[in-house]
């Protein structure tokens, strides 16, 4: 479980623990926009380098998806996010890319 998901009642939500952002950012609309921009922007141009992932703006809430090439890219996102995002209600939905090769060969008919 990631170190700043919380149990909640909707189901598959990772929330930022702590309180952070401002109680009137959450309301204004074109201030989280700006904030998904400037989270995008940071995903593309630091370490992660990550263009796989969205952000959306939905219901006042953000919400994150896509795919990541391994645990430690997926646990560096869901920092960057809660990083960013701070204060916003959060729902996650980022899986990671099998990469394994497979452990038996295919058995065709």
């Amino acid at each position: 479980m990631s170190p700043f998901a919380q149990p909640a009642s909707g189901g598959g939500t990772d929330r930022p623990t702590g309180d952070a952002g401002h109680a009137g950012d959450a309301g204004d609309a074109g201030n989280i926009e700006y904030r998904v921009a400037h989270l995008h922007d940071r995903l593309a141009a630091e370490e992660l380098a990550e263009l796989g992932v969205r952000a959306e703006v939905r219901a006042g809430s953000v919400v994150v998806t896509g795919t990541v090439p391994s645990a430690e890219c997926r646990e560096t996102l869901l920092w960057t996010v809660h990083e960013e995002l701070a204060g916003l209600a959060v729902h996650t939905d980022v899986q990671v890319a099998e990469t394994a090769s497979p452990d038996h060969a295919e058995d065709l008919p």
